[in-house]
C-alpha cells in the first residue's frame, strides 16, 4: 500500500484529518514539513499550476521532492487543482504521489469524462486521484454583500453518488458551504453539515475539504468526525502568516543586508500556523 493510501485509512480508521498546505516558494515549504515533523502528523506538501508557473515546474517539484526526503514526517508531494490534463499527467509521470482533477467548472458528464481519463491514466502509475464535483466561487470583492456567494453550486448527492461510481477516484472534494479564500466584507459562510450527513449516506470515498481558511473551527471539526473528512486544504492563511510576518519585521524599522533573516521569520510564522491547522483536523485522535 502506497504512502498516501496508508494515510487515508488511517485517518478514516482514526476519524481525524490531515491537511493539504500550498507552497511555491522555500520558506513555505519548510514551514509545513517543520509543522508536521513537531505535531508528529502527515501531511501533503501542495504545489499549482500557478505554482509551478511562478517558480519553474523542476525547481519547484524537486525542492519539494527534497524537503521531503529529509524529513522525518509522512509528507506527499500533491498537484492541487490542476485543470490542464497534459499538466496533471506531467505531475504523475514526474513522480507526484497525490494529484488533483479539478473539472467542477464543467456539467457532471463533462466532468465525468475528464476525471476518469484522468483517473485512468494516474491509478496505472500507482498515483491515487481527487476530484471535484460542484463549484466553489472564488468571491470577488463586491459592494452587495452575499453577491458572489449565491454562485455556489453545493455538491448533489445524487450527482455523487454517479460521478463516484463512473470515475472511481480515490478521494473527492465536495461543496457544503465551504469557499476559497478570506473575505470580510462578505464574510465564511458556515459549513452545511446537513448536506455533508446526505453526502456521507450516499457514498464511502473519503471526502476532502477545500476552502478550509477562515472556515469557523467547530465546522471542520464535526465535518472531520462525522462525516469522514480526511483532509483539509490551507492556502490563504499560510500566505497571511507568510506576509503579515514580513510585513511586521518591515514596519518595526529593523535593517538588515541578509534576507534569510527576515524569510526564516516568515518561515517560523508558516510554521506555528501550520501547528495550529494539524491540531485542529486531529480533532478525534
Amino acid at each position: 500500500m502506497s504512502l498516501i493510501k496508508e494515510i487515508i485509512k488511517e485517518a478514516q480508521k482514526g476519524k481525524y484529518a490531515f491537511g493539504t498546505f500550498d507552497t511555491s516558494n522555500l520558506e513555505v515549504a519548510q514551514g509545513i514539513a517543520r509543522a508536521a515533523e513537531a505535531k508528529n502528523m502527515p501531511a501533503m506538501i501542495g504545489v499549482t499550476e500557478t505554482a509551478a508557473e511562478y517558480a519553474g515546474f523542476l525547481p519547484l517539484m524537486n525542492l519539494v521532492k527534497g524537503i521531503i526526503a529529509e524529513s522525518k514526517a509522512d509528507l506527499v508531494l500533491h498537484l492541487d487543482h490542476g485543470k490542464d490534463p497534459k499538466f496533471i499527467k506531467k505531475c504523475v509521470d514526474e513522480g507526484f504521489k497525490s494529484i488533483m482533477i479539478d473539472a467542477s467548472m464543467y456539467e457532471l458528464e463533462k466532468n465525468i469524462e475528464i476525471t476518469k481519463n484522468i483517473v485512468d491514466y494516474a491509478h496505472k502509475k500507482g498515483v491515487i486521484v481527487q476530484a471535484e464535483l460542484g463549484k466553489i466561487p472564488r468571491m470577488k470583492n463586491s459592494t452587495e454583500i452575499g453577491t458572489t456567494l449565491k454562485q455556489m453550486e453545493k455538491t448533489d448527492p445524487d450527482e455523487l453518488e454517479e460521478f463516484i461510481k463512473k470515475t472511481k477516484v480515490d478521494t473527492v472534494a465536495v461543496i457544503a458551504g465551504n469557499i476559497h479564500g478570506m473575505y470580510k466584507p462578505e464574510g465564511n459562510p458556515n459549513l452545511d453539515l446537513d448536506l455533508f450527513k446526505k453526502l456521507r449516506e450516499k457514498v464511502s470515498t473519503p471526502f476532502i475539504l477545500h476552502g478550509g481558511s477562515g472556515t469557523p473551527s467547530e465546522d471542520i471539526k464535526k465535518a472531520i468526525s462525522n462525516y469522514g473528512i480526511v483532509n483539509v486544504n490551507i492556502d490563504t492563511e499560510i500566505r497571511v502568516a507568510f506576509m503579515s510576518a514580513i510585513s511586521d519585521f518591515c514596519v518595526s524599522g529593523q535593517m538588515v543586508t541578509d534576507p534569510r533573516k527576515v524569510l526564516s521569520i516568515a518561515r517560523d510564522s508558516v510554521q506555528k500556523k501550520v501547528e495550529e491547522k494539524i491540531e485542529l483536523f486531529r480533532c478525534g485522535k
